[in-house]
């Protein structure tokens, strides 16, 4: 679980607790159908408790940094932001991925949390490469990506079982020598 607290104008970011999860299951289920075509995690969550497993295998896992997304204004949670793969330190790699509330969507939102996770992933984590996988389909993850700076690097086809279908995976990447600081 990540530890420190990230801030934008609009937005803050710090770890889960387990005060969150009513608010977590209440937001996931909110955005469920949209969640549940790109998170396989999703339909493992079908209660406030099983919100609380999951912030708490977050809290376990070293090689994830899992934060909430809160607003400022009404200091509500409206999302959630990870990086994984962070196990092997040589390579010095991350996968960043996060999803906003259905309600909060198409705010600029994304292109903050994206913003602050690459600035912290470059100068705190001294990562030396950032990716994204995401769904084809996901035109809105898509434009942030490219927004905020990603490179598109190609599709892995047919890469993830999700829903009882294989899927594709557009890999999305940037260098620390690249990130506009």
């Amino acid at each position: 679980m990540a530890k420190d607290k990230l801030e934008t104008r609009r937005v803050y970011l710090r770890a889960l607790t387990d005060n969150d999860a009513s608010p977590l299951y209440a937001e996931v289920t909110a955005s469920r159908d949209l969640l549940k075509r790109r998170l396989r995690w999703v339909g493992g969550v079908q209660s406030e408790q099983e919100c609380r497993v999951f912030i708490e295998a977050c809290e376990k896992d070293a090689t994830v940094k899992v934060w909430g997304i809160f607003e400022h204004k009404e200091d509500r949670l409206v999302g959630v932001a990870a990086f994984q793969g962070m196990g092997d330190d040589k390579r010095a790699q991350a996968e960043i991925g996060f999803w906003i509330a259905v309600d909060r969507q198409d705010k600029g939102l994304g292109s903050e949390v994206g913003r602050v996770m690459i600035d912290y992933a470059f100068r705190k984590l001294n990562r030396h490469r950032l990716q994204a996988r995401i769904d084809p389909a996901n035109r809105s993850f898509r434009k942030v990506l490219k927004k905020i700076g990603f490179r598109y690097e190609g599709c892995l086809r047919c890469d993830q079982r999700l829903n009882g279908r294989w899927i594709d995976q557009e890999c999305w990447g940037m260098l620390k020598s690249e990130w506009k600081k």
